[in-house]
């Protein structure tokens, strides 16, 4: 007889909720790749209900022919997070080997459905559950594991991406939320497989509360999208790694044929006006080609106190040492001897 009690009407209407949210979220006019794949997410979470939803109603005591319907996909739900999360960050490509597992297990579902109903109680007590079920509960929880830690790192890295150009976080602290959603199906999952391990077998009516879970859950993360559903996500877009040894030889060579470099006030964003570029590019280039703006600008003023000394000036050294724009006299004999390996006064004494 079909009764719906406390039990399956509370399933019921969480499933019917993640449906709604999964329409709602699916028919976005914004970000629709990744609000068709966080839809998919939540159909399939709906769906992993049902066959609980039908049993305490009674449908399979009615239609025996309705064991092993395929309804329950859980190796989906890893795939189609990491995807969600990939899609808003920007990411395009989707290799079709993330859905062979789920397409395996779904065809597997479609096969022994069309066993006749004794065939498939045979099969359950005699393959499925001792030979075919530690596998694949191994697999679930692999599979979730794998996928939370590529949306997490996905996440992480979008973050980054956005704090470098000083952005908002906002639309990396919505993903992590969405993320909770998975990273809580795995534990309770492991739970209840450690539970049935090292306690007892867990029954029908056990699974009751982790489907309570998934429903909450589902909801949680359907509530999350359809809010920002429509809220513009800025997208990672990948460009070639700019050559900074290159772009600073080029602004030294510029600040070389200048005389910017022989006035003792110049700093670091004066220069950078000067070149027409900003403070922080100017030291990365900097840095990668020279050693820094302090260790171009004491090279250029070394150099130019042993073009002096080279071309028979007999200036005193530190008179030679201010005109190119050091600012002490111990300042310059360290710069020439970083640059010259020798002081000064033993390079003229040389030359």
């Amino acid at each position: 007889m079909i009764r719906f009690g406390a039990w399956s009407t509370l399933l019921a209407v969480l499933a019917l909720q993640m449906v709604l949210l999964a329409v709602v979220a699916g028919l976005a006019p914004a970000n629709r790749r990744a609000n068709h794949f966080l839809a998919a997410l939540l159909l399939v979470m709906a769906s992993m209900m049902l066959p609980f939803v039908l049993g305490y109603a009674g449908f399979y005591d009615a239609y025996p022919w309705l064991t092993a319907a395929p309804f329950s996909i859980p190796l989906a739900l890893g795939p189609l997070a990491y995807l969600y999360v990939r899609a808003l960050v920007g990411r395009r490509r989707e290799p079709l080997f993330h859905f062979a597992l789920p397409a395996g297990q779904f065809l597997y579902q479609c096969v022994l459905f069309t066993f006749p109903t004794a065939s498939k109680w045979w099969w359950d007590e005699n393959i499925h559950e001792p030979l075919i079920a530690p596998p694949l509960t191994a697999a679930l929880l692999l599979s979730m594991a794998a996928y939370t830690t590529g949306s997490w790192r996905e996440l992480r890295r979008y973050e980054t991406w956005l704090k470098d150009r000083r952005r908002s976080t906002a639309p990396a602290r919505r993903l992590g939320a969405g993320l909770v959603v998975l990273a809580g199906l795995l534990v309770a999952e492991a739970g209840y497989e450690l539970f049935e391990t090292w306690v007892r077998p867990i029954d029908y009516f056990d699974l009751f509360g982790f489907y309570v879970l998934i429903g909450i859950l589902g909801i949680f993360l359907g509530l999350n999208g359809w809010r920002n559903s429509d809220v513009p996500a800025p997208a990672i877009i990948d460009v070639p790694e700019r050559d900074w040894s290159a772009q600073g030889a080029c602004w030294l060579q510029e600040l070389r044929a200048s005389d910017w470099w022989r006035d003792p006030s110049l700093d670091l964003p004066g220069l950078a006006s000067r070149l027409g570029t900003n403070a922080n590019h100017l030291s990365r280039a900097l840095n990668a080609h020279a050693g820094g703006f302090a260790a171009a600008l004491a090279t250029l003023r070394a150099e130019a106190v042993a073009k002096d000394i080279g071309s028979g000036r007999e200036a005193d050294l530190l008179t030679l040492a201010l005109e190119a724009g050091f600012g002490s006299k111990a300042s310059f004999n360290r710069a020439f001897r970083v640059r010259y390996g020798k002081s000064p006064s033993a390079y003229r004494s040389s030359r």
